[in-house]
């Protein structure tokens, strides 16, 4: 990484052109909590005809033209265990995988360090906020939006909006510089253990041999059922690919130190098969919408938990729980 570097939080403020000083979009919490369930099934299956790839069940065939995730949920917990049996993106939705996965080393593993952020950097993040910009999904969350508010948002209105809301940086306590893409999408270390850690494809490059050369996750078996995996939601998760919920232990690689931490994720979980444009767009509704909420995707219900920065302006963390059948 180069040397010249610039500190985070005034970076990301000129990104925005005042992001972190930009209000946050008013939507009437009775209005948000009345808002269609059915919106986020509306943004999955845009996100399929998009860059998401279809999440099937162990043993069955995927289309490699379309895109396909194998999804191998075993009944007990092992370390060697790939979760992700095939993957397959075709190169016409390369694109984002791309530029997400050029994101992840730009963020320091231990969150009581401030960020900072070289050109470099600077230039990755534009070029992934460029590209998800006007894709299919962010296009569906956009326009319901919009219909909330009863107004539709202007170009850099709407870029505001999700800058905001994923990538603005805030503190909490004695974190510094945090941010709900740094938590959901890279993952963050809080003392021995992983924090946030909320998108597959993320799960499968550190599975893998593919993002930093080694097997950096260790499975720890099925938490859909507390505290083990083998209750009446570990049956019923087991037949929907679309979501997982797991113990793991990731050896997360400390960039500034040059070492590994090995950090342990109790019960966590992510929905498979969204591109991560896919992702923020099922946040950014989420964000927007108060009191619980509960939906419905590809036939399994689900309550889509969230969190918000502490000054209420951004998003810290979202991730689905399932409940059950439709």
């Amino acid at each position: 990484m180069s040397r010249r570097r610039a500190d985070r939080r005034g970076f990301l403020r000129g990104l925005g052109a005042a992001a972190a000083a930009w209000p946050l979009l008013r939507i009437g919490s009775a209005q948000a909590a009345a808002a269609p369930g059915e919106i986020y099934q509306r943004i999955w299956d845009a996100d399929q005809a998009g860059r998401g790839v279809r999440a099937l069940m162990a043993g069955a065939r995927g289309d490699p033209d379309e895109g396909f995730v194998i999804v191998d949920e075993p009944a007990a917990g092992d370390a060697a265990h790939r979760l992700f049996a095939e993957v397959r993106i075709p190169a016409r939705k390369r694109l984002t995988y791309d530029l997400c996965r050029q994101l992840f080393d730009n963020y320091r593993l231990d969150q009581t360090k401030a960020e900072d952020t070289t050109p470099e950097e600077a230039r990755e993040l534009l070029a992934l906020l460029e590209a998800v910009g006007t894709s299919l999904p962010m296009q569906t969350a956009r326009e319901h939006l919009g219909r909330e508010r009863a107004a539709p948002f202007l170009d850099d209105e709407w870029h505001e909006v999700v800058f905001n809301v994923w990538f603005r940086a805030f503190d909490d306590g004695r974190n510094r510089d945090l941010s709900g893409f740094e938590h959901v999408v890279v993952g963050e270390q809080r003392a021995g253990r992983v924090n946030g850690y909320h998108f597959w494809y993320k799960y499968y490059l550190d599975d893998w041999p593919i993002y930093q050369g080694s097997d950096d996750i260790d499975f720890n078996g099925l938490r859909y059922d507390r505290p083990g995996g083998a209750g009446r939601l570990a049956l019923l998760g087991r037949q929907l690919p679309e979501v997982v919920t797991l113990a793991f232990r990731w050896h997360a690689q400390d960039f500034d130190a040059g070492v590994k931490r090995t950090l342990y994720k109790p019960v966590g979980g992510f929905f498979v098969g969204c591109s991560v444009e896919g992702l923020l767009a099922l946040g950014l509704v989420r964000f927007f919408a108060h009191g619980r909420v509960e939906t419905v995707i590809n036939g399994g219900r689900y309550q889509i938990d969230l969190h918000r920065s502490p000054d209420g302006r951004s998003l810290r963390s979202c991730f689905p729980r399932l409940l059950g059948r439709a």
